[in-house]
């Protein structure tokens, strides 16, 4: 177990947010160029600057073996940078940095996770061992050699202290007692001043992979020798300021080196050759604009990032300058409830029945005024919280591309409406349910054997399509294939076999069939595999749907695909609803769901066969549901002539809602019920929360979907 460093608590969440930003633009980057088999000098530039900065960030926040493993991606694209034409056939590139993304996913997520400030740190040698061989393979193909048959011993053996000669410094660092990690530490330290040095030597050898070597570095200390011609007084500089070192000694000032190289004692290093980490600065391309130096110290990380975002605003904007913050969502949270609760009150205020009757005219002219500056502040609250779901898109790239690979199936997949904007979080849970909708799409949907799809009259490659956008108020995302589909017939069987069937199979129509694959347990896979099969899990996808305030419906057709429907609102907690009355209680119906509102006439109302009441708009029949009836009202309003008539939309199908009297159109809050409602599965019988009305009294909001199903 590891623990976090005593100060960097504040810095933290930062630390995560441009971290995990970081390695989705390297994925989103890595996707593209493997798709488009070829990367552009400006990728691998792009490449480099993330792993620089990753490396620099870690290494600030005490992360070593963070830093480590950037540093090594970093040198691997170093070489790449220098000679792009050694990627002209190296898809194992791919695969290492996947790994490398993957892992640090996986320690940060640790860290995140951390219990006491304590995380469970992970041993990423063997990935470093990996990245050593691919950048020594990647040297030798520049320089046109063959590569050695273990082209990483070279760098991560041990070796002796180098015998300092005439024009060499060499210097002894000590670190703090107790730092832990010394191996670490020390590589650290080289990467801090290698960039000044045309010549660098050190003892241990082994430091970047050999947890090992920091008794050797505790005992002895760590020795480190460069070029006489190089800066000293600025490396000694960098060396004394170096995070965790105590002191250090220099041995050999570069003019007398042999004499003073003898006096060191020989009994503390084995007789074995130094590692010559870099004897020349590599030249920059000839048809490349210079390079600049990768930064010496951790702060020019930051600078370089700085650099590089106004480079871009200013690209995007031309003069005009824009200033970007981050901000905890906690904070927008609390302010959203407040925006909330002003709305809740500003209704109050407008509504006390204390001033019914009374011509207050300038009293109506300052409550229009604050309804319609609290109108703006809550739309600019709301576009405050809206992100787009490019960033939940792309992550379902990385998905198809492994199973693409693992599963051999030929496919392309199509992301469109990724700027569509929703709510922070809403977009944080449609992560999981996404993902296993496009497993499940790449597993059990497209055909495994391509002359099935051929026989079909389909293209040999399938297609996985991603969609989203906006309509009425609430966003619709769509996750489809053009693969085998579903057969009714069996799963109507497997329906029936695992006894979930409500009523007799011929009163089932093929949607209600399909959809069949939502409830719990039902599978349509006879074996589990790595990918499980469509349905495993589906039910789970519908809850985390439903806690969007979302519905999740699907469409298949035999042998054309599957798509699955998901449709969630932009905001769960300010609505635009609709007020009913239903004897002494007053119901809220959110007005994106509400087709129309009329006064019934006699000849309008039919019964079915059933003796059921329906209702006939424009030559089509719609049910009726009287609320009343439904959560048991009493009410003087019964002959539907006298009342009023809503016809609203679900997943399921349209229905005509029956109440007393429409109040009218109010933007309300909507507050949760009480936990220890829950057991009641109040939601379950057609209502989704509750609001406070401007009198103080409660009004019931309305879900349509589970008030029809």
């Amino acid at each position: 177990m590891a623990k976090i460093e005593p100060g960097m608590e504040s810095m933290l969440d930062m630390y995560f947010f441009e971290t995990n930003s970081l390695l989705e633009q390297l994925d989103e980057i890595l996707l593209r160029t493997e798709q488009a088999n070829a990367f552009e000098n400006d990728d691998i530039k792009e490449i480099f600057r993330i792993m620089h900065t990753i490396k620099g960030s870690s290494a600030m926040m005490g992360f070593d073996n963070l830093s480590v493993l950037a540093h090594k991606a970093e040198d691997m694209f170093f070489v790449i940078r220098e000679n792009p034409d050694v990627i002209t056939d190296v898809s194992f590139v791919y695969d290492l940095v996947f790994q490398v993304s993957d892992s640090y996913k996986a320690q940060i997520e640790a860290i995140q996770n951390n219990v006491g400030g304590e995380y469970e740190l992970f041993d990423f040698s063997g990935l470093i061992d990996k990245l050593l061989k691919a950048k020594d393979k990647l040297s030798h193909e520049a320089n046109g050699e063959a590569a050695p048959a273990d082209s990483a011993s070279s760098a991560s053996g041990s070796a002796s202290a180098p015998a300092a000669g005439d024009g060499k410094v060499s210097v002894r660092v000590f670190f703090e007692d107790g730092c832990q990690m010394e191996n670490l530490r020390a590589f650290l330290l080289i990467n801090t001043i290698r960039e000044e040095c045309s010549f660098l030597e050190f003892f241990p050898a082994d430091v970047e992979t050999n947890t090992e070597s920091s008794k050797e570095i505790v005992d002895h200390g760590f020795l480190i020798t460069f070029s006489a011609n190089d800066d000293k007084n600025y490396i000694l500089k960098l060396i004394e300021t170096a995070l965790n070192v105590q002191s250090y000694e220099v041995l050999s000032d570069g003019e007398a080196a042999e004499e003073k190289t003898d006096d060191a004692p020989k009994a503390e290093i084995p007789p074995e050759p130094p590692v010559n980490l870099q004897v020349e600065k590599p030249a920059a391309p000839v048809k490349a604009a210079p390079q600049p130096a990768a930064p010496a110290t951790q702060n020019d990380a930051a600078i370089e990032k700085a650099q590089a975002a106004v480079a871009a605003a200013n690209q995007s904007n031309g003069s005009q300058k824009q200033s970007l913050i981050s901000v905890n969502l906690a904070k927008l949270d609390a302010l959203h409830d407040i925006v909330g609760e002003i709305i809740t009150t500003e209704s109050m205020v407008i509504s006390n029945p204390d001033l019914e009757g009374l011509e207050l005219e300038s009293f109506s002219k300052a409550a229009r005024d604050l309804k319609k500056l609290t109108g703006e502040l809550q739309d600019t609250v709301m576009s405050i919280r809206m992100v787009p779901l490019s960033g939940v898109f792309q992550k379902m790239n990385r998905i198809v591309r492994d199973m693409r690979k693992k599963l051999g199936k030929d496919v392309e997949f199509v992301i469109e409406g990724e700027e569509t904007e929703v709510d922070k979080s809403i977009v944080d849970n449609l992560q999981d349910p996404l993902m296993h909708l496009v497993r499940n799409c790449m597993d059990h949907g497209i055909e495994e054997n391509v002359e099935d799809r051929i026989a079909a009259g389909k293209p040999a490659k399938g297609t996985l399509k991603l969609s989203a956008q906006n309509s009425s108020g609430e966003v619709i995302i769509t996750v489809s294939d053009d693969g085998a589909g579903m057969d009714p017939e069996k799963l109507l069987a497997k329906a029936r076999r695992q006894g979930i069937l409500t009523k007799p199979e011929s009163e089932y129509t093929e949607k209600e069939i399909q959809n069949l694959i939502l409830l719990p347990g039902f599978s349509t896979n006879e074996q589990v595999t790595e990918f499980s099969g469509r349905g495993v899990g589906m039910d789970v996808v519908k809850a985390n749907v439903e806690k969007c305030n979302g519905t999740i419906t699907v469409e298949s057709k035999k042998g054309a695909g599957t798509t699955f429907i998901i449709k969630i609102p932009l905001t769960l907690a300010i609505i635009d609803g609709m007020e009913i009355t239903v004897g002494d209680i007053v119901f809220t119906v959110p007005i994106s769901t509400i087709r129309e509102s009329f006064k019934v006439e006699t000849e309008q109302i039919v019964y079915d066969t059933g003796g059921n009441e329906m209702i006939m708009i424009r030559g089509v029949c719609y049910p009726i549901l009287r609320l009343h009836e439904k959560f048991l009202i009493e009410n003087e309003v019964k002959a539907l002539e006298d009342g009023i008539l809503l016809l609203v939309a679900s997943d399921n199908k349209d229905i005509c809602i029956f109440a007393d009297k429409l109040i009218g159109e109010q933007q309300v809050v909507v507050k949760p019920f009480p936990k220890y409602l829950s057991r009641y599965n109040i939601k379950g019988e057609g209502l989704s929360g509750c609001t406070i009305m401007g009198d103080g009294s409660i009004s019931l909001i309305i879900d349509t979907n589970n008030l029809v199903g």
